[in-house]
């Protein structure tokens, strides 16, 4: 049965990302104007989260695609055994990505977003942050922000592309693909539901600006890293087992603070289909 709609109990953790959203049960399909009230949280806060969840892998799918397509669970990593779109988190087999990132920008189609429930959290540490690109980009001084309009990056993981070509391919967004070949994205990308321009590079995937020498990109890629990490344009979410993190991957930066050493952490990630990237230097195809 499906959810009444309600006004939702929006509570910001900053002023300009991060809000907990109270009051809905999320294992029931929810009302379509809920489901839009939802998505128009996210576009303001880029991400939101629900606490006092319970979730299966099934329902975590059926909550994640109200919003749009799920995907399969990674290009590359495995899913869970019970479900393909699911993949685990697993502080036990080394999953802390504990540097600021964006997910899987290496692809041509990037992820338009993420749902992340967490079972298992430690006593103390394990908070995990989120960044604002699209604030970031508002408060790069004039000169250098009309530069990254007009620049393009590469985005490639040779770590992942090594795993793809040991495994003979990979699967993404349901097409088998035999090589994982870099991607070019925009420096600034335009959102394509708020409309409002944010950086899209990461420390993780971002590779070089075309166009630059490796010294005068590696320059400006540091640059933009630093700005885009400071604590302005932050929040940081504490989890409690059960807690669910929705964030827009088009919009945002994340980063799994490593500093509860062997205590458990474990979860479940869902990822939603995304398009291509584009930009003031790549235009809308």
């Amino acid at each position: 049965m499906t959810s009444v709609a309600a006004a939702l109990d929006v509570r910001p953790l900053s002023p300009v990302i991060g809000a907990e959203v109270h009051g809905l049960d999320l294992s029931a399909p929810l009302h379509a104007a809920t489901v839009a009230a939802v998505r128009a949280a996210l576009n303001e806060h880029h991400v939101v989260f629900f606490r006092d969840q319970e979730l299966t892998p099934d329902a975590q799918v059926a909550f994640a695609a109200q919003f749009g397509e799920v995907t399969e669970a990674h290009p590359v990593i495995p899913s869970i055994e019970s479900n393909p779109k699911v993949l685990a988190i697993d502080a036990a087999r080394g999953d802390k990505a504990s540097w600021w990132h964006t997910d899987v920008t290496f692809t041509d189609t990037p992820p338009m977003g993420s749902v992340l429930y967490l079972t298992k959290v430690p006593a103390v540490g394990g908070d995990t942050m989120w960044a604002s690109l699209q604030d970031a980009y508002d408060r790069l001084a004039e000169p250098l922000r009309d530069m990254c309009d007009r620049l393009l990056a590469v985005h490639h993981d040779p770590w992942f592309a090594a795993d793809v070509d040991a495994a003979g391919g990979y699967r993404w967004n349901g097409e088998w693909r035999e090589k994982l070949t870099p991607a070019v994205h925009p420096v600034v990308r335009t959102h394509p539901e708020n409309g409002r321009n944010g950086l899209f590079v990461n420390y993780q995937f971002t590779q070089l600006i075309l166009g630059m020498s490796r010294l005068e990109s590696a320059a400006v890629l540091d640059l933009l890293y630093r700005h885009c990490a400071q604590p302005e344009f932050t929040c940081r979410f504490r989890w409690a087992p059960g807690s669910v993190a929705f964030w827009d991957n088009r919009a945002c930066l994340h980063y799994a603070l490593d500093d509860y050493g062997s205590a458990e952490r474990y979860g479940h990630r869902v990822t939603l289909r995304g398009d291509e990237p584009y930009g003031p230097a790549a235009p809308r195809r």
